[in-house]
């Protein structure tokens, strides 16, 4: 009675939480920050996690040198999550809903070793960005850029294709001159509607951009602020599966290639499974025909010849192969139905 009753309260109890789980947040009510991971633009399965790079703490509750406090702290997958490669920690920013922070939470670095520096600058000259999520809607950011001379390169506000772009626009003289620049300045822009975020941007400040190099001491800052809006909740992800952003062009030759590759190799199976198993078919083609009393002399001897052939393999057992299990509902259901409500639980 009580394994029962304990699988029903761990799967009812999570859909009884508030904030996060219901996507419903009262006014004042924390919203939590994940981050997640970086790694180049041009190959987004190669991804490391966000603290990888030399990232500092915001120096909010959640500092470590703090009690209870909740940076770096990992985030309980749902299978999803863990299929899809996530590595979701705490970024330590104390966001509260409805409440945009006067000032930006900030912190700053210790004075960068060779090995940080170089690792920001390896990560900014192969284009690197970082994934964040809130309430479940995932947003992204530049690591940083090269550039010449911060003076000297006119910087804007920008999306981050546009940013991407950037590199097209230098000669080739500019180019061999680039250094590792780093955002040190982000915005975040939570849109709602009545108690529910619905849209999630995050935009990097030109302006905050900074040289990576040894010994420098950066300020990173995020300003919080929440908008107003009309869209619908149930809307919120439709700007996800229409952006530019996952829009890549479908190689149709390699699709029809593979397709025929199947083909090709399914044929092939089915080709030597039947030359393997042809005279199996006769064999016992004949014996239904024979219980049938639909047999003639001819095939009684032919059968009589292959009685003398001793089975092998597969064919010694299958008898035992295809005799059907004690209690066969019972076991379907526990193999089944079963085994997927103990994984989903765990």
């Amino acid at each position: 009675m009580r394994l029962p009753l304990a699988l029903a309260a761990a799967i009812l109890l999570p859909a009884a939480q508030a904030g996060t789980d219901d996507h419903r947040y009262k006014k004042g009510e924390h919203v939590e920050l994940w981050v997640n991971k970086v790694g180049p633009y041009a190959n987004p399965q190669e991804a490391y996690e966000y603290y990888t790079l030399p990232y500092c703490a915001p120096d909010t509750k959640h500092h470590p040198d703090e009690d209870g406090g909740r940076f770096n702290e990992w985030k309980v997958h749902t299978m999803g999550e863990h299929l899809g490669g996530h590595a979701l920690r705490h970024s330590g920013h104390d966001i509260t809903f409805l409440q945009a922070n006067s000032s930006p939470e900030s912190c700053t670095t210790k004075p960068l070793t060779k090995d940080e520096s170089d690792h920001f600058a390896k990560a900014i000259q192969h284009r690197w960005f970082y994934q964040m999520y809130l309430d479940d809607l995932p947003v992204w950011g530049m690591v940083g850029e090269m550039l010449p001379k911060a003076d000297s390169f006119n910087v804007k506000e920008k999306d981050d294709l546009d940013r991407l772009d950037h590199m097209t626009d230098l000669t080739d003289e500019e180019i061999a001159n680039l250094h590792p620049y780093v955002y040190t300045n982000r915005n975040l822009v939570i849109s709602y509607n009545g108690d529910q975020i619905v849209k999630v941007d995050l935009t990097s400040d030109p302006k905050s951009l900074k040289e990576v190099k040894e010994g420098a001491t950066l300020e990173f800052s995020l300003h919080v602020q929440f908008v107003e809006t009309a869209e619908a909740f149930h809307s919120r992800f439709d700007r996800y599966l229409d952006h530019e952003f996952f829009k890549h062009p479908i190689h149709w030759f390699s699709v029809f290639n593979s397709f025929m590759m199947v083909l090709f190799l399914m044929g092939l199976v089915a080709l030597i499974l039947l030359r393997t198993l042809k005279k199996d078919y006769a064999r016992y083609g004949l014996v239904a025909d024979l219980e049938d009393g639909e047999v003639d002399d001819d095939e009684k001897e032919a059968l009589h010849h292959a009685d003398k052939v001793e089975d092998a393999g597969w064919k010694q057992v299958h008898g035992d192969v295809f005799r059907a299990p004690f209690g066969l509902p019972f076991f379907a259901a526990v193999i089944g139905t079963g085994w997927q409500l103990v994984v989903l639980t765990l």
